[in-house]
C-alpha cells in the first residue's frame, strides 16, 4: 500500500472529518484543514502544529456546553486509553458532533492520539488536493547561496568563492591544485576526494551535469549534507573546456525530509485507523490503494484487485456506482446522496451495504486522473432503522387493536346499558302508579340506577375518545366562537345553581373577541374544568369563579376554587390518563378529563398552567391566540 505524500496529505484533507493527531506529550503533530473549518478557526491548520493540545483545549473549553465536563471527559479519555467511538459532545451553541479517539500503541507503549471529530446531520463537502510540497524546496533551494569552483579538465581548482573556502590563503593555495593536494594539506581522508573523481569523470565524458549528496562533519561534529553539481562547459569544437562545481547547504532540508518520513509514517498509521473504508482508482478501474479498513472488512488487497475487479464485488448499486465514479472523472462534484449505496460481500460472506463519496484528484504526473472513494459501513444503522421501523409499525398495530377493541366492547356494553335505563324507566312509570310512600322509597332505588347507568356510559365516552386521540382520528373543526356567550349557556344550563346550590361566580375583562376554535372541544374543557372546580371544592361554601381576559394577542381562561387542592410534587402528572391527586378520598374520577383537556389546548396552541395549595384551593389558567392573531371585533 505505497502512497505518495501528496495523495495521502489530499485524501486525510479531504475527509469529511476533522483530524487531529497529538505525540504521547500532547504536542500536536498533524491537523487537518478540516478541523479548523469545524471548529471556527480562521486560519491554516499549521498554526497548530506544535502547541500543547492540553493547553489549547483549556482555552476553548468555553465554547462547550459543560465545560468542566469537557476537560474532565478528556483526561479521562487519556487515563483510560481505551478506543472511543460516535461519543457525542455538544458545545454552548447547541452544535453537536460526534468523536472518535484512538490511541497509537508500538510496542505495547501509547505512542500517540487520534481524535476524529464528525458531523451526523449535515452535507459533507471535500476539500481540493493540497499543493505540491516540491514549491517549497525549489524556493528554499533558490534562496540558498551556493559555494562555487570552477575546474580545468584534469579537476583542478581555477577559482574558489569565499562560501566554498573561508579562508583567503587555503582559497589562494588551492588554485591549480586538486581535491587529493587537500586532503594531504588539511590532513583528511581521501574518500570524499576519491568520489568526487569519479562524478567529476563521469560528467567530462558525458558532457552532462552530474549531481550528487555529500555528507561532512562540521567543527561541532554534526553531519552537514551538501547538493553538489558538475556542470561541464563546451567550447565551439564541443569539447570541454572547463567545469562549474558549486553546491549548496542541505542539512535543513535533509532533516525536513527525515522529520516528514517520520511524520509521513505516523499520517499513514492515523490514515489505517479511521472509521472508513479508503480505496483510489485510476480511469482503467484500477485499485491504486486500499486502507487497513479496507482490509479488515474485505480481506483483499490492492494486489488483488485487478482492472475493474471493484465493479465485479458490487452485489447491489452497480449501476449507480458506474455513473457517480463517470461523473466525478469527468470532473464534476457529486454531493453525498442516499441513494450512493452499494452491497459487498465481506471476507464472511455477509452482505454489507456501503455508503460512498467520491473525490477527483488533479493530475497526478504520468498515473493520469486519480478517484478516491470514501465507503461508509451503514448495515447496523440499517438494521438498527428497521428495527425500529419494525417497533413502529408493531406498536401502531397493537394500537389500532387496542382502539377497536374499546370501540367493540363499547358498542357492546351500551346494548345492555339501554335496557337497563330502559328497565329503569318502566319500573319508574310502574311505581308512580302505587302510593306516595312506595313512590318514594322506589325512586330512590331507580335514581341510583340511573345515575350509575350515566355514569358507565360517560366512562364508555370517555374511553372511546382517549383512543381516538391516541390514533390520531381527532381533527379539529375551527368556526368563529363566542366564549361569553357559551360561558353563561353552559351556566343555565349546569351552574345555576349546581347541584349543593353554589352559583358559578363569572368575571369577563377586556374587549371580548370571536375566537376561531372547535367547539365541542372548547365545551368540553369549559365543562371539565368547572365540575373539577364545583367537585373538588365541596367543603367549602365559596362559589368556584371563571374569568375570561382578553388582550391584544391572546385571550385567557383562568379557573378558581377554594377546595382541596392538590399536592405540589403531584401537578406535573396532572394531564396523564388515570392519574388522580392523591386526595381525592371518594370523589368520583377517572383521572381522564384533564388529559383531553390539555390535548385540545395543545391543538389550538394553548399553554396549560395549574397552581395548587392543599386545603387552600386551585387556579387554572390556559393561554390562547386568536387563530394567528386574527380577531373579529364585536
Amino acid at each position: 500500500m505505497n502512497l505518495k505524500k501528496e495523495e495521502l496529505s489530499f485524501i486525510l484533507n479531504s475527509l469529511p472529518h476533522a483530524v487531529l493527531f497529538e505525540s504521547s506529550d500532547h504536542i500536536v503533530q498533524y491537523v487537518n484543514q478540516t478541523f479548523c473549518t469545524m471548529f471556527g478557526i480562521e486560519a491554516s491548520s499549521e498554526i497548530l502544529l506544535g502547541t500543547n493540545c492540553k493547553d489549547n483545549a483549556v482555552a476553548s473549553a468555553s465554547y462547550f456546553a459543560e465545560p468542566s465536563l469537557f476537560l474532565s471527559r478528556i483526561e479521562s479519555i487519556y487515563a483510560n486509553g481505551q478506543e472511543v467511538l460516535n461519543e457525542e459532545i455538544r458545545f454552548a451553541s447547541g452544535q453537536t458532533l460526534l468523536r472518535d479517539y484512538k490511541p497509537m500503541r508500538l510496542n505495547g507503549n501509547i505512542n500517540g492520539h487520534l481524535w476524529l471529530y464528525k458531523q451526523p446531520d449535515a452535507e459533507i463537502s471535500f476539500l481540493s488536493a493540497a499543493s505540491s510540497e516540491r514549491h517549497f524546496y525549489e524556493d528554499l533551494l533558490d534562496n540558498i547561496p551556493a559555494d562555487i569552483a570552477i575546474f580545468d579538465p584534469s579537476h583542478r581548482y581555477l577559482f574558489v568563492n569565499k562560501l566554498a573556502i573561508a579562508k583567503k590563503e587555503v582559497r589562494k593555495w588551492i588554485i591549480g591544485k586538486d581535491d587529493f593536494d587537500y586532503c594531504k594539506y588539511a590532513n583528511k581522508p581521501t574518500d570524499a576526494a576519491v568520489r568526487r573523481r569519479k562524478l567529476f569523470e563521469k560528467s567530462l565524458s558525458s558532457k552532462k551535469t552530474v549531481e550528487f549528496d555529500e555528507i561532512n562533519l562540521d567543527s561541532a561534529g554534526n553531519k552537514v549534507y551538501n547538493l553538489r553539481r558538475f556542470q561541464p562547459v563546451l567550447g565551439l569544437s564541443e569539447n570541454v573546456e572547463y567545469v562549474i562545481g558549486y553546491g549548496i547547504n542541505i542539512t535543513s532540508i535533509r532533516e525536513s525530509e527525515q522529520r516528514l518520513q517520520q511524520h509521513y509514517d505516523e499520517l499513514g498509521l492515523m490514515f489505517n485507523n479511521i472509521d472508513q473504508l479508503v480505496i483510489t482508482l485510476d480511469m482503467t478501474g484500477t485499485v491504486n490503494f486500499v486502507n487497513s479498513k479496507w482490509l479488515s472488512l474485505t480481506g483483499l488487497e490492492k494486489e488483488m484487485l485487478g482492472e475493474n475487479s471493484i465493479f465485479r464485488l458490487i452485489e447491489s448499486g452497480l449501476e449507480q456506482f458506474r455513473k457517480t465514479l463517470f461523473t466525478v472523472f469527468s470532473g464534476h462534484t457529486v454531493p453525498i446522496r442516499k441513494e450512493n449505496q452499494v452491497v459487498i460481500t465481506d471476507k464472511l460472506g455477509r452482505l454489507r451495504t456501503l455508503r460512498y463519496y467520491m473525490s477527483r484528484f488533479n493530475q497526478v504526473e504520468e498515473r493520469g486522473q486519480i478517484v478516491s472513494i470514501f465507503f461508509t459501513d451503514i448495515t447496523d444503522q440499517l438494521r438498527a432503522e428497521q428495527d425500529l421501523l419494525d417497533a413502529a409499525l408493531k406498536e401502531r398495530s397493537l394500537s389500532d387493536m387496542k382502539t377497536n377493541f374499546m370501540s367493540m366492547v363499547s358498542h357492546e356494553l351500551r346494548t345492555p346499558l339501554s335496557v337497563i335505563l330502559s328497565s329503569a324507566e318502566i319500573l319508574e312509570m310502574i311505581y308512580s302508579k302505587l302510593a306516595a310512600k312506595e313512590i318514594e322509597k322506589g325512586a330512590a332505588y331507580i335514581n341510583r340506577i340511573i345515575s350509575q347507568v350515566d355514569k358507565m356510559t360517560q366512562l364508555m365516552n370517555d374511553f372511546l375518545f382517549i383512543s381516538k386521540i391516541e390514533s390520531g382520528k381527532i381533527t379539529p373543526q375551527l368556526e368563529l366562537i363566542d366564549i361569553n356567550l357559551l360561558l353563561n349557556e353552559i351556566k343555565e344550563e349546569s351552574y345555576s345553581p349546581w347541584s349543593d346550590g353554589r352559583y358559578l361566580k363569572m368575571i369577563f375583562k377586556g374587549n371580548p373577541n370571536l375566537v376561531k376554535f372547535d367547539k365541542t372541544m372548547i365545551r368540553h374543557i369549559l365543562i371539565n374544568l368547572l365540575n373539577n372546580a364545583f367537585k373538588y371544592s365541596s367543603n367549602s361554601t365559596e362559589a368556584p369563579l371563571v374569568r375570561v381576559s382578553y388582550t391584544p394577542m391572546w385571550w385567557f381562561l383562568t379557573v378558581v376554587d377554594c377546595g382541596i387542592g392538590i399536592e405540589q410534587e403531584e401537578i406535573n402528572k396532572l394531564g396523564e390518563p388515570f392519574i388522580r391527586g392523591s386526595n381525592v378520598g371518594d370523589i368520583e374520577g377517572t383521572g381522564l378529563g384533564l388529559m383531553t383537556i390539555k390535548f385540545f389546548t395543545d391543538h389550538h396552541r394553548g399553554s396549560f398552567r395549574v397552581r395548587s395549595k392543599k386545603d387552600k384551593g386551585t387556579i387554572v389558567t390556559i393561554r390562547f391566540p386568536y387563530d394567528m392573531n386574527k380577531t373579529v371585533k364585536l
